[in-house]
C-alpha cells in the first residue's frame, strides 16, 4: 500500500526493548492534531515507550513516567488489549472524525456527537472501531477512526 499524506505524523507504542511495535495510536496529516495526540498519549499510557514520527523521522521518543496500568476499558470480552487509546470525551469542538474502511479504503466523516450519544464520553476508539463496519463495500470491512482538525475560515 502506498504512503499518503495521511501517514505523515504518527505515534507508536513499542516494547521497552524497542524490538516490537505494540500499536499505532494515531495517524494524522496535521502536525497540531498529532502534537495534541502526543500529549494525550503521554498522559494515558504510563510506563510505555512512545515514539512520535514525522514520516520516517523520529520527532520525539519517551518512556512515559509511571507504572503500566491496564484500565478496565481495555478489557473487552475477557481479553486485555494493548494499551489505552483516545476517549470520545477527549475530543474538542474543532476535531472531526473520519472513518476509513480497511478493506476498500472508503472514508466518511463521522459526527463525534452521534458517537458520544450512542457510546458515551468514556468510550475508547478501539472499542468503537470494533463496533463499526463499512456500508460501502460488499465485505463490510473493519473501520479505522482518525482525528482531523476543522479548517479555519
Amino acid at each position: 500500500m502506498a504512503k499518503t499524506a495521511e501517514d505523515n505524523f504518527r505515534i507508536e507504542v513499542w516494547d521497552r526493548d524497542e524490538q516490537a511495535l505494540s500499536e499505532t495510536i494515531s495517524r494524522s496529516p496535521d502536525s497540531t492534531v498529532s502534537q495534541a495526540a502526543w500529549q494525550a498519549a503521554i498522559r494515558r499510557r504510563p510506563g510505555m515507550l512512545l515514539i512520535h514520527y514525522n514520516s520516517r523521522h523520529v520527532m520525539e521518543k519517551i518512556l512515559t513516567p509511571g507504572e503500566v496500568k491496564i484500565p478496565p476499558q481495555a478489557i473487552i470480552d475477557g481479553s486485555v488489549h494493548a494499551g489505552m487509546d483516545v476517549a470520545l470525551g477527549d475530543l474538542r469542538e474543532w476535531h472531526v472524525l473520519r472513518a476509513w474502511c480497511r478493506s476498500c479504503s472508503h472514508h466518511a466523516t463521522v459526527k463525534p456527537a452521534g458517537l458520544i450519544e450512542r457510546y458515551g464520553k468514556g468510550a475508547l476508539f478501539s472499542s468503537i472501531e470494533r463496533a463499526l463496519f463499512c456500508t460501502s463495500c460488499d465485505r463490510g470491512g473493519p473501520v479505522r477512526l482518525e482525528i482531523h482538525k476543522l479548517p479555519r475560515n
